[in-house]
């Protein structure tokens, strides 16, 4: 009996020594058939290891039908350093590999690429072919040359590569390689292959192009919308959001047809799906809280601004927090055991002629199954009820009631507290919370039910606006109400595309495609159900969007901008031979002189807004600086102090006003401006304007700008490709 006890214990501790050393695996038979040996090796005999990285660790995951090794090395303490690598626990393959070290510059700056993208593209090329050889008869490059390279001191120029599975000759966007490649010294940081090992359907049987198109058309894949930007700031007193006619790919099938019943594809019950290559586009919560002006003052203080004493007017005519206390009362019981805890007065962020009554309730000792908190807004200017919270409390997870019953109560409670509102709005259904239950068992209704009414204007919906309503379903009652409705300029629906129009425009940029795509569900998160689709897809590479402008076609971008107009890349096609090609290339790919398109005009006269524009650009990244006016422009350079002249943003610059420019762009002019240590071997010096002296040394002695030779010749009207020359120097040394 002893020895039968023991051979028990000695078989569940090696049992649970496999399920730690294992995790995910049963330990039955399940032992992966590549060792986590094999994997290192694997691992080094494809790439380099620093020596320094000398701690080691792994771990064994089991997930989707996939078991994976995951391998770090790193160095202990400072400056630090790791190398991660994941490998395919059933084929040897590395999946992921990506290594940070820190960066040991001697000089800081910005550090020109010593390799070309061709360069780094054979790199990736081999790296893919060594790596992935079983897969590459299957994988298509895409364009490499649609990223913006962002001008960082902080790091090398680096160059991403990418190439997108095919299946049967049809693309699978979803599956696919990246490599990113150092351009300093040509070494790989990322490899990320993607690969699902599933049966494709066979494209066999599918209807054609044109009766995709037909689909699209016929099942209402764009509808006319209002669209308004999400907020991200605050508003200017006075100032309102514009509002746009748009044509939206709404449709819940998110424009996936099913190639071969040539049906929308069902994406309900919260099912989504894999975009990969196929294109597509939360409002941020700030509160500006301003306090009430509580009295006029005495007679010796100092007088108000007539901007004060406007607010202290409006803020006059506002309902007093009882008062708001009283509209909440009228249309919500306040639980018993609640005491008021704030009443907060504000501006609304999204329109400062609004003011609001924030007011929260809660209990010091909540008690099981009654409510322990509420909140509610009211408008303090018409006492108009915008919204009220309370929790759901019950302990029932099903509700007594079933949707339509639920909808009934939340339409019934809109048509007393929102009439005309009401006759305003509809039901999208399509517009669920994150949270609600995505399967309900036969026979069971959700506990709590959500409803979204969105506005209706000139009959063209508005779902920047609209109703939430969240109804108690065990209760029966009304628990959430929020109110979303603000005072716009709506534009008439006047010459704009009809819906055919919208459709051949919208398609004409993102055709139907035949594809690949994997559909996840709920349930089953992981590798998802591959479904042979048409779907709307964009040039890999080349940014697209569910949304366009409903008068011109434009594709828009979240904030209703054209996609056109967003920074990009530039491939100069007049600059071979140059002496400042390697410069000027190294600009374009950061999307700075794009004033003439892929044209860079080397030989012309550089501007100074021209140049204020690139130099804010080369700082602060090109997003927000392209569209600039150029008045804006200046005033930017100006506020910065690195221009301190008093010139038209058309005018041409010096050698000697570059160089100010280009020293205070460096913040270094507090030492040019010292007097009695400066001199420079250009035989002109004495030309030089009062006080440029310390500048020019500058811009020599760091090799930014070296004159003509033996003279400097301060008056020099520089050229468009000086300019950048000068700048990428300057970005050299930059700290």
């Amino acid at each position: 009996m002893k020895g039968k006890w023991r051979r028990w214990l000695a078989w569940g501790l090696t049992a649970l020594l496999l399920v730690s050393f294992f995790p995910g695996i049963a330990v039955a038979g399940d032992k992966p058939a590549v060792s986590l040996e094999q994997a290192i090796r694997t691992v080094k005999d494809n790439f380099n290891i620093p020596k320094e990285y000398n701690i080691f660790n792994s771990s064994y995951d089991s997930y989707d039908n996939r078991q994976t090794w995951s391998l770090r090395w790193y160095a202990p303490g400072e400056p630090g350093g790791s190398f991660n690598a994941v490998v395919d626990a059933r084929t040897g393959e590395i999946l992921n590999m990506n290594t940070w070290k820190p960066e040991k510059q001697p000089e800081p700056g910005l550090r020109l690429p010593a390799i070309s993208v061709a360069e780094a593209r054979q790199v990736a090329a081999e790296l893919l072919n060594r790596l992935a050889a079983g897969h590459v008869q299957e994988l298509q490059p895409l364009p490499d040359d649609n990223g913006l390279i962002p001008l960082t001191p902080y790091g090398p120029v680096t160059y991403t590569f990418r190439w997108q599975r095919v299946v049967n000759g049809i693309p699978f966007p979803a599956n696919g390689v990246n490599i990113t490649v150092r351009g300093d010294d040509g070494q790989v940081t990322n490899y990320y292959l993607d690969w699902t090992e599933t049966d494709f359907p066979a494209a066999t049987g599918t209807i054609s192009t044109d009766r995709a198109r037909q689909v699209f058309t016929s099942a209402g894949m764009l509808e006319l919308q209002y669209y308004i930007q999400p907020p991200v700031r605050p508003l200017a007193a006075g100032e309102k959001r514009p509002v746009l006619l748009v044509y939206l790919l709404s449709h819940p099938s998110q424009g996936l047809i099913d190639a071969l019943n040539g049906k929308p594809l069902d994406l309900g019950n919260g099912r989504w799906f894999d975009r990969g290559g196929a294109g597509g586009m939360g409002d941020m919560a700030l509160e500006m809280a301003r306090k009430a002006a509580a009295s006029q003052g005495s007679a010796q203080s100092k007088p108000l601004s007539p901007e004060e004493l406007k607010e202290i007017e409006k803020t006059a005519q506002l309902i007093s927090q009882e008062e708001a206390i009283a509209v909440v009362k009228k249309w919500v019981d306040i639980p018993s055991g609640l005491t008021l805890r704030s009443a907060n007065l504000y501006a609304d962020w999204q329109d400062p002629e609004i003011r609001t009554w924030n007011l929260t309730w809660s209990s010091d000792n909540p008690e099981t199954g009654k409510p322990g908190y509420m909140s509610a807004r009211v408008n303090a200017s018409n006492g108009e009820l915008l919204g009220f919270d309370l929790p759901f409390t019950s302990p029932e997870k099903d509700g007594k009631i079933d949707r339509k019953a639920a909808q009934r109560l939340a339409e019934n409670f809109l048509q007393k507290i929102q009439p005309q509102r009401f006759r305003e709005v509809e039901l999208d259904e399509n517009n669920r919370q994150s949270w609600e239950p995505v399967v309900v068992a036969e026979g069971k209704n959700p506990a709590v039910q959500y409803f979204y009414y969105r506005r209706l204007v000139n009959n063209i919906p508005f779902p920047g606006n609209g109703i939430y309503v969240t109804v108690d379903a065990v209760a029966g009652r009304i628990t959430g109400y929020n109110l979303n409705w603000g005072n716009f300029d709506f534009p008439a629906a006047t010459q704009i595309l009809d819906y055919q129009q919208a459709v051949e425009t919208f398609l004409k940029n993102r055709p139907l495609t035949l594809s690949y795509t994997r559909i996840y569900s709920p349930d089953s998160p992981g590798q998802g159900q591959v479904r042979l689709v048409y779907q709307p897809m964009g040039n890999p590479g080349i940014a697209t969007s569910d949304m366009i402008d409903a008068r011109n076609g434009q594709f828009l971008d979240w904030e209703g901008k054209p996609l056109a107009a967003q920074p990009r890349p530039y491939h100069f096609n007049d600059i071979a031979g140059n002496f400042a090609e390697k410069e000027i290339n190294l600009l374009g790919q950061a999307g700075i002189f794009g004033e003439y398109g892929d044209a860079f005009h080397p030989g012309e006269d550089i501007t100074v807004v021209s140049l204020m524009r690139a130099m804010l650009m080369a700082r602060y990244g090109v997003w927000g600086y392209k569209d600039l006016k150029d008045e804006e422009i200046l005033k930017r350079c100006h506020d910065e102090k690195w221009l301190q002249e008093d010139v038209q943003p058309g005018a041409t610059v010096s050698r000697e006003l570059l160089a100010r420019f280009l020293i205070r762009y460096l913040n270094l002019e507090r030492a040019a401006r010292v007097e009695g240590i400066y001199k420079v071997p250009y035989s002109d010096a004495a030309s030089l304007s009062p006080g440029s002296l310390g500048y020019v040394a500058l811009v020599w002695g760091l090799g930014i700008i070296k004159g003509s030779g033996s003279s400097f010749e301060p008056g020099h009207t520089i050229t468009r490709a000086e300019a950048a020359a000068a700048l990428v120097r300057a970005l050299q040394v930059d700290r």
